[in-house]
């Protein structure tokens, strides 16, 4: 009587112990396409007095293929960030359809060109004032465009920054809800996937490493500091350094905040300081070059000669005292604004109004190396420009593409090892069932024994 009531209880405990089984595995194939879930394995325990019985389930999760994934994650989304916000800037030195600044500017000295050929001629002279507006323009207009990107990235970065911590603090929320379920003896594998899905999230904002303290808590540092320890979350700030450049701190109970922008490598956060403080940076810098250079060289030309007024020393531009922002201060010269006569073609006063020699020297600064240093042509610095905005905009798409491939490995590796195989879990729901029915089996069997024992010591 004893033995049969004992393969009862373990009859009982087989039933129970694969009706947990296959409720792990059905929550796995329910859950195989949610983002973040790991595969789960109902942990399943010989009695030393016979049976089986299930004492907890366990996520098949590596810590050293998640860290490898969140970096993955982190670079991935840094060189997609970085590529989308230059293709915002690449339209602006398109000269396709002939309303850039290149254009612009072969229309100027082609403008000389004619004020060569036609010093005294009124309509050419307004047209060639008009030109000369428009280029200034064009140049304005970039570098207002440049600038005003440039603001937008600064309100970017504190709108992602707000986003980091607001998932820094519920990550220590679930850092504690896990510990306390824990404590317990609760399964926190749910809250564990919230927690996955979190710093995944953080990842793609900036670059994040984990790792377990001693007590078993998660740590996670972001930006070369610790970000996360336990339920404790710190919060991060963005302003602007004295250079005007993005600048990234953690805030302190007491000031000042400690800076951690050098150590900003991946996320989104790390693209916009890029783009917004070196690729528009430089290329603003360049622009503002160029915009001097030009100004300067047309400037000094147009001033050693005469306008039909008999009057010298003019300019034709007016702009900024030193080439910072020199792009959005250029203009057409106030003297210069709706008096076409006052264009100098002549080099001196006696031969006006036929003489063009001061024109034809204006045109000649086109194949002057007089920009970049006395380096390049306008049209060869202007081109430099150009192929360096280019430049940027293909390199940070072969970044995408290579971080991308990456990620895709880390993926693929993460997925083999956390992820939920179809098959395997149908493998291992017949399996379990097939155990499940087996202990049925066993549980009728005694239970029609005990039966028949009854039914014979009754009589």
């Amino acid at each position: 009587m004893a033995s049969l009531t004992q393969m009862l209880l373990t009859a009982r405990d087989a039933l129970s112990a694969q009706s947990y089984a296959l409720g792990v595995t059905g929550q796995n194939i329910t859950s195989s396409t949610t983002p973040a879930y790991v595969r789960r394995e109902a942990l399943l325990e010989n009695r030393a007095t016979g049976g089986v019985v299930a004492v907890g389930v366990r996520r098949v999760a590596d810590q050293f293929v998640d860290r490898r994934w969140l970096a993955a994650s982190s670079l991935g989304a840094s060189a997609s960030e970085r590529e989308a916000l230059l293709s915002r800037v690449e339209p602006l030195f398109d000269d396709v359809g002939g309303s850039g600044v290149g254009t612009a500017l072969d229309q100027l000295f082609s403008g000389f060109s004619a004020l060569g050929a036609s010093p005294s001629d009124t309509t050419t002279r307004q047209a060639l004032l008009e030109r000369a507006d428009a280029l200034a323009a064009r140049l304005r207009e970039n570098a207002d465009s440049i600038a005003s990107q440039r603001e937008e990235l600064l309100s970017r970065a504190q709108s992602v920054v707000t986003e980091i911590n607001g998932k820094a603090a519920q990550v220590a929320d679930l850092n504690r809800k896990i510990a306390l379920a824990e404590a317990q003896g609760d399964d926190a594998s749910s809250l564990r996937d919230q927690r996955d899905k979190l710093l995944l999230g953080l990842a793609s904002e900036v670059d994040i490493t984990t790792f377990v303290d001693g007590q078993g808590g998660l740590v996670v540092r972001a930006a070369g500091t610790t970000l996360i320890e336990g339920d404790v979350a710190q919060a991060f700030e963005v302003d602007l350094a004295g250079d005007g450049s993005l600048r990234l701190s953690v805030a302190q109970p007491g000031p000042p905040a400690m800076d951690v922008t050098a150590s900003l490598s991946g996320g989104s956060l790390a693209a916009i300081k890029e783009v917004r403080d070196s690729d528009l940076g430089s290329v603003a810098s360049q622009l503002d070059q160029f915009a001097w250079d030009l100004a300067a060289a047309v400037n000094a030309q147009h001033s050693a000669g005469f306008g039909l007024d008999g009057v010298g020393g003019r300019v034709l531009f007016s702009i900024s005292a030193t080439p910072a922002g020199a792009a959005r201060s250029i203009a057409l010269d106030s003297l210069m604004i709706g008096h076409p006569e006052r264009l100098a073609a002549s080099s001196l006063a006696t031969t006006l109004p036929g003489g063009s020699d001061n024109a034809v020297a204006l045109a000649g600064l086109s194949a002057q190396k007089l920009f970049t240093g006395n380096a390049r042509t306008a049209s060869g610095a202007w081109s430099d420009l150009v192929g360096d905005v280019g430049s940027r905009v293909a390199r940070a798409r072969e970044e995408t593409e290579l971080r991308q491939s990456v990620q895709a490995q880390v993926d693929s590796l993460r997925e083999s090892l956390s992820g939920v195989s179809l098959d395997e879990e149908m493998v291992s729901l017949t399996k379990y069932q097939h155990a499940y029915d087996a202990a049925a089996k066993v549980l009728a069997t005694v239970d029609e024994l005990l039966r028949e024992l009854l039914d014979k010591v009754g009589r």
